[in-house]
């Protein structure tokens, strides 16, 4: 038991701030990276200006709300703060009017959103933290308070005045459950103290910290200094919030129902040298009320038209599908016609040539040729003389019919037709016929194309008549061997 003016045990000694250690990368939380792009994503998808408004205000009066139930300033029944969130700070008078809402705590729940705006500024103008930002952020936040308790060294408490914007004039040292003291620094050295926290700070955003453990950092460090006689936790949770915000995240709300107890136990920890279960803490904080904001946009963007563009979508999708599967039962048909085809002009072509006695030797395949980068850019090539583009990355097939004269140095010639989409649009696809050499002096060669009528187009909403394609066929290979003809 202690006697009334004996001297109290100390639970905790204070001691200068410390730096982050070395070792932050091992609990910092980088998955939040993901978290944060999606809701990016989303933010930039609102035009309307009004949207955008009344999301900002939804998470800066939950911020400015439930700062200051944290300290006690106030109590406010979970109902109104939801009330408050939805309809926003301009219907604080039907809660004040039914005695939900004091006056007093009205105006300090303004201030605190105030607070918020002055944090936003400063990103906006791109400050750097000083102390005059700090002594502004607190004097801000604790304009309509006017009065605090403060415990002398024998831990006798007494009312002072509070110093809004000026470092502390007494000890504000806490007294424990058990009756010890929880010691923060002492008057004389808050100056140098703040100082080194802004300094290190500073040389934390040089070598990239990242948010969650600098917010965490900066946060603990400004509590071991508890620099003001009252208000060290407000302005402690606006640190961490600029910290965030510099980096595109919410504002940090520490919610009193759902995160008091792991906070507090957070922030005991870090005074024993973890500071892990607060980076944790701070981390998990920022993923939820980044998935709820990014339902949220999703919500005021529209779920009715959402949910029509996702069914057409879905609905465009199985048509592309339907329109693959078409139209590769199409081309799988007029592929065997032209295998077909190319392989009694390979019988004609052998016969003719063994009766004249030269030796060709001439077989038609498939696309199955090792030499795949070669045949697909004399494709597209193809394609590029009819002024289009191949689309080679899909659905495609090609044949070839080889012709290759042993006797003498004639170069190897080759007659390819081609089945591919045509310039990228689902359910258009082209049939082109041309000749061409494999041989490494005609590599850069661009094959031959014979009139316009060596181009056959389809598509999977149309009828396919195959009559009209062995026309095509017929006189593009025709036409493909006279050239080849000339040219041996």
């Amino acid at each position: 038991m202690t006697i009334e003016g004996e001297p109290r045990a100390v639970s905790h000694a204070w001691n200068p701030i410390a730096d982050v250690s070395d070792g932050w990368e091992a609990f910092a939380r980088a998955d939040l990276d993901e978290t944060l792009g999606n809701w990016e994503s989303e933010w930039s998808s609102l035009r309307d200006p009004t949207k955008v408004a009344r999301l900002h205000e939804r998470l800066a009066v939950r911020w400015a709300i439930e700062t200051g139930v944290l300290e006690k300033l106030y109590t406010i029944d979970r109902g109104v703060t939801e009330s408050l969130v939805e309809l926003g700070l301009g219907a604080v008078e039907q809660f004040t009017s039914t005695g939900d809402l004091s006056r007093n705590a009205v105006k300090m729940i303004s201030d605190q959103r105030a607070a918020l705006d002055f944090l936003f500024q400063y990103i906006k103008e791109e400050r750097q933290l000083s102390l005059s930002y700090i002594k502004e952020l607190h004097q801000l936040l604790l304009q309509n308070q006017f009065h605090t308790e403060a415990v002398d060294q024998f831990g006798t408490k007494f009312q002072t005045e509070v110093l809004k914007g000026k470092w502390k004039e007494f000890p504000n040292n806490p007294v424990t459950i058990d009756g010890s003291i929880h010691e923060y620094c002492p008057p004389d050295f808050v100056q140098d103290e703040m100082e080194q926290l802004l300094a290190l700070h500073e040389s934390h955003n040089a070598k990239g910290v990242r948010p969650e453990v600098e917010a965490a950092w900066l946060h603990h460090r400004f509590t071991e200094i508890h620099p003001f006689q009252d208000g060290n936790g407000r302005v402690a949770r606006a640190l961490a919030t600029l910290v965030f915000l510099k980096k595109g995240f919410l504002p940090l709300v520490i919610r009193a129902s759902e995160h008091k107890d792991t906070y507090l136990d957070a922030l005991a920890r870090a005074d024993a040298g973890d500071l892990s279960p607060l980076v944790n803490l701070f981390a998990n904080i920022q993923a939820t009320d980044l998935e709820d904001a990014i339902t949220f946009v999703r919500e005021i963007r529209g779920e009715g038209i959402r949910a029509l563009a996702v069914s057409a979508a879905e609905a465009a999708k199985r048509r592309l599908q339907q329109d693959e599967e078409t139209i590769a039962r199409a081309t799988d048909k007029l592929l065997v016609v032209t295998q077909d085809r190319l392989a009694e002009v390979a019988i004609e072509l052998q016969q003719a040539f063994t009766e004249v006695h030269v030796d060709l030797d001439a077989i038609p395949f498939h696309s199955n040729d090792a030499n795949e980068a070669f045949w697909s850019q004399q494709i597209i090539k193809a394609a590029q003389q009819y002024g289009y583009f191949a689309d080679l990355g899909r659905f495609r097939k090609w044949v070839q019919l080889r012709l290759h004269i042993r006797s003498g140095n004639v170069p190897k010639w080759h007659i390819v037709v081609s089945f591919h989409h045509k310039e990228s649009r689902a359910g258009l696809m082209a049939a082109v016929a041309f000749l061409t050499t494999s041989e490494s002096d005609y590599y850069e060669a661009r094959p031959v194309i014979i009139g316009t009528s060596h181009e056959f187009t389809y598509s999977a909403g149309s009828r396919l008549s195959e009559d009209e394609f062995r026309l095509w066929l017929e006189a593009a290979v025709q036409r493909l061997l006279e050239e080849w003809q000339s040219r041996v």
